[in-house]
């Protein structure tokens, strides 16, 4: 529990310090272009990439600072979700937008921060948690966040005609092919959340191996 809690502070530290400068540049972009704070801070929080760091974020703060607490944002099912969401922000950053543009400066840092570092500091904070907490339809639970985060981001969209993601934006494609594209990307997100559930039991059953071998050596002979 202790590696988990030093992970776990790490990580939010990092991860506030991302968020933090991830918005001072998009202030600082939009602003050089005529936007206000407020419609800065509007745009900031249109990406999932955005708001899949502060949730994690929170979580590994809450962690840090109450890490016996398996309840609330630290409910074994809410940190699947969280894995789950911040695995998934890199991968898809990896396979479909990293391509598409070249960041520099602090722009490059803020990118590796929230799609890179945190994502692995998060992964490596689960994979240090008790295991064993979760059942087969916690996957489906974890389907909670992309779902609400479509629903979100369309209707945004349909406010400001600004949509984050190429692959999801109804301006540039029907909405027929729109709905495939999200519900390709979350069923891939089960499929990814159903795999992590498995890597719970085995851990699970590992720890447990090692209480029993543990308890099996010091019983009298």
């Amino acid at each position: 529990m202790r590696a988990a809690r030093s992970v776990a502070a790490l990580g939010a530290l990092i991860g506030a310090a991302a968020l933090g400068l991830q918005y001072f540049l998009i202030v600082r972009n939009m602003g050089a272009e005529g936007s206000t704070l407020l419609e800065a801070t509007w745009r900031y929080f249109v990406y999932f990439t955005i708001l899949t760091n502060a949730f994690v974020t929170l979580v590994m703060a809450r962690a840090a600072l109450n890490p016996a607490s398996r309840e609330g944002l630290n409910a074994p099912r809410v940190e699947l979700m969280a894995v789950t969401s911040i695995l998934f922000v890199c991968i898809v950053y990896n396979l479909l937008l990293a391509s598409r543009w070249d960041p520099q400066g602090l722009q490059k840092v803020a990118d590796v921060g929230v799609h890179q570092i945190v994502p692995a500091l998060f992964a490596l904070f689960w994979l240090l948690r008790p295991h064993g907490g979760l059942t087969w339809r916690g996957a489906l639970f974890c389907a909670l966040w992309p779902t609400a985060y479509t629903v979100y981001a369309l209707a945004r969209g349909q406010l400001d005609g600004f949509y984050a993601y190429y692959f999801m934006d109804p301006s540039t494609m029907s909405w027929g092919a729109l709905a495939l594209n999200v519900a390709g990307l979350c069923a891939a997100f089960v499929a990814g959340a159903l795999v992590l559930v498995g890597v719970d039991h085995v851990l699970a059953r590992r720890a447990q191996a090692g209480v029993d071998l543990r308890a099996s050596a010091r019983a009298p002979n």
